[in-house]
């Protein structure tokens, strides 16, 4: 059984390291076989498992959002799993690129300068003091519409219908 402690200090740490940590922080904290749920919707080198998939999905964040925190209002520790309730926020400041679940660029949304707030809540199963699977329920729409993705206006979708050919174009390159 899990120490309710380390446990809840755990998980809160591990989504304070997406914002702030380095590599070494997320060797330490992730397991080398951990899942990340979300990956499907991310990059190739983040649908892999343990401390390497991990990393590339807090690189994967930072490229687009700076600014980035997470403030925790509740933890919930139930055997081996914890639930944390947080508000993340962050400035939009560069291309945020989603990917289909093939692997490919699906559409970017190209940076709009603005600031967001939005809940989410994040689960993830903790055994022997490092994460071993992950995945999160966020509030991509109310995201979305405090960052000018929706209603896009028309100028925005032709800045994101350029964005997106550049991320395809590098995604086919690299």
């Amino acid at each position: 059984m899990t120490n309710v402690t380390t446990a809840a200090g755990l998980a809160q740490e591990s989504l304070q390291i997406v914002a702030h940590g380095g590599y070494e922080d997320f060797r330490r904290l992730v397991h080398p076989e951990a899942v990340n749920r979300e990956a499907r919707a991310e990059p190739p080198p983040c649908r892999g498992t343990g401390p390497d998939a991990f990393w590339a999905t807090a690189l994967w964040i930072r490229e687009a959002f700076s600014d980035i925190e997470f403030r925790t209002t509740t933890v919930l520790v139930d055997g081996d799993l914890t639930v944390t309730h947080a508000l993340m926020s962050g400035r939009h400041t560069g291309n945020f690129v989603v990917w289909t679940p093939e692997a490919t660029v699906e559409r970017a949304f190209a940076p709009t300068g603005r600031r967001f707030e939005v809940p989410h809540a994040h689960f993830q199963r903790v055994r022997a003091g490092q994460v071993v699977e992950h995945w999160a329920v966020r509030d991509d729409q109310g995201q979305a519409l405090q960052l000018g993705w929706v209603p896009p206006t028309p100028a925005y979708l032709v800045r994101c219908a350029l964005a997106t050919r550049r991320a395809r174009r590098a995604s086919r390159q690299g």
